[in-house]
């Protein structure tokens, strides 16, 4: 099923307005990203001030998305990577990379 599909089954059986439906749904991702894009992520956080950030998502009939302490200082090391080799990079007119 594709997600018109699914939206117009959702506000058939509801008996909603497609758009409704559909305006409910992206708000509630949309709530869920704004929660994620607030978290202080690149800030250099202790284990005790991450755990107090609680950057875990609970979605009722999916799951819940999650980021270990582990996995939270593993992707700071490789995105620090990344801007740094960013920073020092310069395009060239065939859009590849060369280094200064």
């Amino acid at each position: 099923m594709t997600y018109k599909e699914i939206v117009a089954k959702v506000a058939d059986d509801l008996g909603l307005s497609v758009q409704l439906v559909d305006r409910a749904y992206k708000s509630y991702w949309k709530a869920i990203r704004e929660h994620v894009k607030s978290l202080p992520l690149m800030e250099n956080l202790s284990d005790k001030e991450f755990q107090n950030l609680r950057p875990n998502v609970n979605i009722p009939s999916l799951g819940k998305l999650y980021v270990t302490i582990d996995r939270y200082h593993g992707m700071k090391k490789y995105f620090e990577a990344a801007y740094k080799n960013y920073k020092g990079n310069k395009y060239k007119t065939d859009n590849s990379y060369v280094k200064d």
